[in-house]
């Protein structure tokens, strides 16, 4: 059984401190903890975040031979996880873990684009609700920051079936959005700054981008922008947790 691909449906947050990690968050969003069983990973046991009744993503254990630093890994949903993974590297990207199956759940691989983002790839064993969910708390977004829009838009219309649909940001130029069966799934857009790494970077729903901005640096978060207005968008700002990983906020516009 086959399920649509073009979609961010899990995110994972991969560092080698995840107890400290969990607090921030856990405090910052009121995120609580699910485990459920896991062989092959330590104790046995993967720890999911949970917002309310929503499970959203996972706490994982930096794996043996993945960079030091703490990040957001996002899953993209595909219909084949290995026919996903031989078109990644046909389309320029790299292989970083060949697909595996994680018990009865599904497939997935982790795979970085030409460019170096890293990202993993999912195929579900069965239908999963992996649009954004539009409550605080939750995953809204998900943003590539690149130093090539062109090459980066190219690779994610062949791997993710996106359509790029450019919108005109003036000052800040064109942001790229990727559309999927008629939604807006991501966006693509040039680093703000000269050398920042090529990665994806999610957004959580918040009900006051101020206020959750403000209790973020009190638990020692870093901004790196401060909160600003998009038209037509909402509310955003942009910080670096505790552990060093980027994350965006994002209070939507009323017709959002």
């Amino acid at each position: 059984m086959t399920f649509p691909s073009g979609r961010f449906c899990w995110f994972e947050y991969v560092s080698t401190e995840s107890t400290k990690a969990q607090g921030f968050f856990g405090e910052l969003f009121n995120w609580k903890t699910q485990s459920m069983p896991a062989s092959g990973l330590p104790g046995g046991q993967y720890t999911m975040i949970a917002a309310g009744e929503h499970t959203i993503g996972g706490y994982l254990a930096t794996p043996l031979g993945a960079p030091p630093n703490a990040h957001w890994l996002a899953h993209l949903q595909v219909e084949d996880a290995s026919a996903s993974a031989a078109k990644t590297k046909t389309a320029g990207g790299k292989v970083l873990k060949d697909p595996t199956k994680m018990a009865d759940l599904g497939t997935y691989a982790i795979v970085a684009d030409p460019l170096g983002g890293v990202f993993a790839l999912w195929q579900p064993v069965k239908a999963e609700a992996s649009e954004y969910r539009g409550v605080p708390g939750t995953f809204v977004w998900n943003e590539l920051y690149t130093d090539n829009v062109e090459t980066s838009v190219a690779f994610y219309e062949a791997i993710g079936g996106f359509k790029d649909q450019p919108m005109d940001m003036g000052p800040m130029g064109t942001y790229h959005v990727l559309d999927s069966a008629g939604k807006s799934r991501a966006g693509i857009m040039k680093s703000p700054m000269p050398g920042i790494p090529q990665h994806w970077m999610p957004y959580i729903q918040v009900a006051n981008v101020d206020e959750a901005l403000a209790k973020a640096k009190r638990l020692g978060a870093t901004i790196t922008m401060p909160a600003e207005d998009v038209p037509n968008v909402g509310r955003l700002a942009v910080f670096l947790d505790p552990l060093g990983a980027s994350l965006g906020i994002l209070q939507p516009a009323p017709s959002m």
